[in-house]
């Protein structure tokens, strides 16, 4: 990643009209967030389905929608992508959050496989420029494993992303297509300084990828369980199988962030600046500290005993009742298999100025127990 002038910062600028690409868990979540934030802003996004267009316009029919318009980008059946309305607001977006995974049948970032040409002609020329920021929702997955090592953000990425699994692997491509959006539009501009001056001079589009760790909040994470029991009987059960004790073996970190840490990292992009680069910018986007999954349910094991009044002890000592006896059948949580490192996050907060909600998974757990 080239940096084309480190005395040359992107331009601050107000969100007017921002496309979210896949308004599921997160997505949804940043377009409640960005409409708090920005209650004057155009917020469009995707989905998969009809069913569930229809159904988050009829509730945006309310005077409290976060949500303007909501497009069908058709990666299941037609292999259309956008349509036409849908098309207008990506190309008319000055900011592009793009939170769908890579497909598997293209192996690459779905809203680019069908629109990257008509994106990259909206960038083409000084006084054609609306798009002002992309952010990528990638995965700390990317750096593959590290045995238990921190890891952060190099320049160098072939030194960090070791990843062998073809899903992490098409997130490396994904973010470098996007990437492509700021290297383009920096190479339409070699025939002038790249400079915000009074005339008004084009500055290049900001790309920045955001390498979420396992993403938990309100409805998803160890606190929201079916039950206690099933919390203690699946789930220290499988971390006990996968992190084993043997002095030999390290122990398996998990990186990971609260859903909201990403909705305030996201706003600070908004509002932040940095040099130029050429391909985008990478960000981890993860909590201050890592810690092995067999904690983190220790830790809901005892939030969620402290309110229903019962002791760890006899709440474990059920569970372990309940789960005694023959075993056989019992299926067993597959490995996420993303290796084990431990990321850093220390470019979010100096080039951003990021500070988490939640700077450890139990500031996170007591935020959501008044949702449990």
């Amino acid at each position: 990643m080239a940096i084309i002038s480190t005395s040359t910062h992107h331009e601050k600028y107000t969100p007017t009209n921002i496309f979210i690409g896949g308004l599921g868990y997160v997505g949804s979540r940043l377009a409640s967030t960005l409409h708090e934030v920005y209650p004057h802003a155009y917020i469009s996004g995707t989905v998969r389905s009809a069913e569930r267009r229809d159904g988050l316009l009829m509730a945006s029919s309310s005077s409290t929608s976060c949500i303007d318009n909501v497009h069908v980008l058709d990666i299941d059946n037609e292999y259309i992508g956008l349509d036409t309305n849908g098309l207008h607001d990506l190309l008319n977006a000055d900011t592009i959050i793009q939170t769908i995974a890579p497909l598997a049948d293209f192996d690459t970032d779905p809203l680019l496989a069908f629109h990257s040409e008509q994106l990259l002609r909206e960038l083409s020329g000084n006084d054609k420029k609306t798009l002002k920021y992309v952010i990528y929702i990638s995965s700390t997955g990317v750096y593959g494993n590290h045995n238990g090592d921190w890891v952060s953000e190099e320049e160098d990425d072939n030194d960090v992303l070791l990843c062998t699994d073809t899903k992490s692997l098409a997130r490396i491509k994904a973010e470098k297509d996007w990437g492509k959006l700021e290297q383009h539009h920096i190479h339409q501009l070699t025939e002038v300084d790249v400079k915000d001056t009074e005339n008004h001079i084009s500055i290049p589009t900001r790309v920045d990828h955001f390498r979420c760790g396992g993403i938990y909040g309100p409805g998803r994470g160890p606190l929201f369980s079916s039950s206690l029991e099933s919390l203690l009987t699946n789930d220290v059960q499988s971390e006990e199988d996968e992190d084993t004790t043997d002095i030999n073996t390290p122990i398996k970190y998990v990186n990971r962030i609260l859903v909201d840490d990403i909705c305030s990292a996201v706003i600070s992009g908004m509002n932040g600046s940095r040099p130029i680069y050429s391909g985008g910018r990478a960000y981890n986007c993860v909590d201050d500290d890592p810690a092995p999954r067999r904690d983190v349910v220790a830790e809901a094991r005892r939030l969620l005993s402290s309110i229903r009044g019962e002791t760890p002890t006899a709440a474990a000592a059920s569970s372990t009742t309940a789960s005694s006896g023959n075993t056989i059948g019992r299926r067993r949580r597959m490995s996420r298999g993303t290796g084990n490192k431990r990321c850093k996050n220390t470019r979010l907060k100096e080039e951003y100025g990021w500070e988490p909600i939640a700077p450890t998974y139990r500031e996170g757990l007591v935020s959501l127990l008044d949702e449990v």
